[in-house]
């Protein structure tokens, strides 16, 4: 119960004790400077802690977020100027806190604004100078050592999936259910035309070969991904005539990278979940809208004995996830299935 509550409520709590601590903190200096810590000047002290401690908290958070798409090795090349810009970035805040909080407090004590500029120099800047200077460097500490963290983490993350990844790709290449209905494929086309059984092989042995190829590869050219789909789909309606019908429009797509069997995880999905006919084909679109592939099928479900745990999807965004930083959309209603893949 305390776990839930903490956990729904963390940003309010978080919040209210920053303002404790700000409070805290400008009482504090306060009575080092002036002996009282109740001084009227302590008003100005905690604005410009409560300012500086959220103008560089939400600095951290956006720094954070841009340090997520880079390796280990790429932060350690970036570390020196990241810091640099993080420390001069913190003292503007904190400057700017400073001398924001002060004007307000002249405002509310009426006090003449002829003094604010030598006030401003001789009793509140000096703090952002001096004494602020080793409070910045022990969070700038802090702030390394969470980038660090967050980097390792996610690397460590990301060879855990990738071993997931090739877990699953193993057991695709293994499929019983898709090598044996290739296989009666196969056995039709031998008696009925030879011409027909021999790209039928080598196009099962493309769709083999690239899995294999690509198993330890993050991302690939958005045109080996599609010559692939468009390899499987031809499987696909070499033993489903007449029932699968693909239009594609990807032609601004080029020089795109996406993660190698994404896309074919997408159409195998709706191949997997949608009844096959003649009399309603299924029709699969996938065109490029906005640096993302938008994948869509007509919906025509099967009734399934049990739900579907989904979990091709599921791994898909997480690799994603790891990968780009980057989700699948999904989007539904009664006729059509949408998926939007990001690309890089």
């Amino acid at each position: 119960m305390n776990k839930l509550f903490f956990k729904k409520n963390r940003w309010w709590l978080l919040s209210a004790a920053i303002v404790v601590f700000c409070f805290a903190s400008a009482m504090f200096r306060k009575s080092v400077m002036t002996g009282n810590p109740f001084h009227i000047t302590v008003i100005p002290a905690f604005l410009s802690m409560l300012l500086t401690a959220g103008g560089i908290g939400g600095l951290v958070i956006f720094m954070l977020k841009r340090a997520q798409r880079y390796s280990s090795v790429q932060l350690a090349k970036r570390m020196i100027p990241t810091l640099l810009l993080f420390y001069l970035g913190a003292t503007l805040i904190a400057n700017l806190a400073i001398a924001l909080s002060t004007a307000i407090w002249f405002v509310c004590i009426g006090r003449p604004f002829s003094e604010y500029w030598l006030h401003l120099r001789l009793y509140e800047l000096p703090f952002a100078g001096f004494g602020f200077f080793f409070w910045l460097l022990c969070f700038t500490i802090g702030f390394v050592y969470v980038l660090w963290h967050k980097s390792v983490k996610k690397e460590q993350q990301l060879r855990e999936e990738n071993l997931r990844y090739k877990y699953q790709n193993l057991k695709a290449q293994v499929n019983p259910h898709f090598l044996f209905n290739s296989l009666n494929t196969l056995s039709e086309l031998v008696y009925e035309d030879a011409a027909k059984a021999d790209a039928y092989i080598r196009q099962l042995a493309d769709i083999y070969r690239y899995i294999l190829e690509h198993e330890d590869t993050n991302l690939v050219p958005i045109e080996q991904e599609i010559d692939f789909v468009n390899r499987y789909v031809s499987l696909q309606q070499a033993r489903n005539a007449g029932k699968i019908k693909l239009e594609m429009d990807v032609k601004d797509a080029v020089g795109r990278q996406v993660l190698p069997v994404s896309l074919q995880i997408l159409v195998e999905n709706a191949l997997k979940h949608n009844v096959l006919s003649e009399e309603v084909p299924l029709s699969l679109s996938i065109r490029y809208s906005k640096d993302c592939l938008v994948i869509t099928n007509n919906v025509q479900k099967k009734t399934p004995l049990e739900d579907s745990p989904q979990t091709g999807l599921s791994n898909l965004n997480e690799r994603l996830k790891l990968i780009t930083g980057k989700e699948l959309t999904i989007t539904q209603d009664s006729t059509h299935f949408c998926v939007t893949l990001p690309l890089v």
